[in-house]
């Protein structure tokens, strides 16, 4: 079990769904004891929109005053409502430069990302396809319409054709909130389904069995949603990586990925 607090960075483009995204994050983080950092970067192009120097300096400071203030009520009332610590950051620059930059000085655990939009993209790759690729910690894809509480008894699931990612500390911590069974969502392969490993001796597990095929995904989130599943764990490393993108794209549950190496089973 960690010892400190979870450090949650929740990376947001202040649209209709931050809300919820943001709602995820704090009951998450007055689970598991954690604290989090809101950031939003504006690229200058949607900023500034005239060449006159000036007029640059005064919309930029007027997008300043403006955008913090728009994140001081999104997050006021939630932190108070979920009693978690959360701290607002905004800047105006190269979108995927200053995400970097403050992953490095933030240093997070927990990286909480919104469901892929048209909108937050950067050229030529998205935010959720740039994080993936350079943070090695915890990714959760939060549900833009389902919203945890943070007294509920979670129900939780996993995604057990990408491995077995019980070994990751928040994976313990969310299992120690419950007394409901873990639900195994598995694929065959030629007729048979992986093994169930390292679940604890004190869990019940139920498994979900799915045939190979083009509906695949469209069937589990169907039965997601019917066994009312309230957070998905699944190993991002696994060698079915197409089949996981699909998942994230498809599932409308808050989703956690595994980091790259340090949750690797013993």
């Amino acid at each position: 079990m960690k010892t400190n607090k979870y450090k949650i960075l929740v990376l947001s483009d202040l649209g209709k769904a931050s809300e919820n995204e943001l709602k995820n994050a704090a009951s998450l983080a007055s689970m598991i004891d954690g604290e989090i950092s809101l950031f939003h970067v504006k690229n200058p192009a949607d900023v500034v929109k005239r060449d006159n120097q000036l007029s640059a300096v005064r919309t930029i400071n007027s997008t300043y005053v403006s955008t913090e203030k728009q994140i001081e009520a999104l997050i006021k009332p939630i932190s108070e409502k979920y009693k978690t610590k959360i701290q607002g950051t905004f800047t105006v620059g190269n979108v995927k430069e200053e995400i970097n930059k403050h992953i490095k000085t933030y240093n997070p655990d927990i990286i909480v990302l919104g469901q892929r939009k048209k909108s937050f993209r950067l050229i030529g790759d998205s935010i959720r396809q740039h994080v993936l690729k350079n943070f090695d910690g915890t990714v959760i894809i939060a549900s833009q319409e389902q919203v945890l509480e943070p007294n509920q008894e979670l129900s939780l699931g996993m995604l057990n054709d990408f491995g077995t990612p019980l070994k990751l500390n928040l994976a313990e911590e969310l299992l120690d909130k419950t007394n409901q069974p873990l639900k195994f969502f598995k694929v065959a392969k030629d007729g048979n389904a992986q093994t169930t490993e390292t679940v604890p001796a004190n869990k019940k597990v139920v498994e979900y069995v799915f045939e190979q095929g083009d509906n695949v995904i469209n069937n589990m989130s169907r039965y997601l949603s019917k066994s009312k599943v309230d957070v998905l764990l699944l190993d991002r490393e696994a060698k079915q990586n197409n089949f996981a993108k699909n998942a994230l794209n498809k599932f409308n549950v808050p989703l956690v990925l595994t980091g790259k190496t340090q949750f690797k089973l013993q």
